[in-house]
């Protein structure tokens, strides 16, 4: 089970999270602003992805390897990290955005661990905010 593949459908599969990206977007992203994994920006501007934001990044972390000498294991835990970028000044929106992830997330079963928002230093048009969010256990 790859982790962020469920986690990408859990998020999907929101209509409130792709209404919002959209409306705070106004208009719609040909992925719904979700991807897993990084997208290809290589050949985009720093507007280009200015404009196509509210979008959001799904990643695996490492940390949920168990190994057992008696028995097979029962549950895994896996990790995803959520980042999502949004144009610095909308931040109202930003955090509403955060709150349906949030929400989305822990009634699919998964906890925030972790979570932080600053400028990106890539793009300092955008915002960035990360959650790391720990799957409270998944029958092998």
């Amino acid at each position: 089970m790859i982790a962020s593949a469920l986690v990408y459908d859990i998020l999907m599969a929101s209509t409130e999270l792709r209404t919002k990206l959209d409306a705070v977007r106004g208009k719609t992203d040909p992925n719904d602003g979700i991807y897993n994994g990084t997208p290809d920006f290589d050949n985009w501007t720093d507007i280009q992805i200015v404009d196509l934001s509210p979008w959001l990044r799904i990643s695996d972390l490492p940390g949920d390897a168990a190994e057992y000498s008696d028995d097979d294991r029962l549950l895994e835990y896996p990790r995803v990290q959520v980042d999502f970028w949004t144009r610095k000044e909308l931040l109202p929106d930003a955090s509403a955005i955060d709150e349906i992830i949030k929400k989305v997330m822990h009634d699919a079963g998964w906890e925030r661990v972790y979570h932080n928002s600053y400028a990106d230093h890539d793009t300092p048009a955008l915002r960035m905010t990360i959650a790391y969010f720990q799957s409270q256990g998944l029958p092998v």
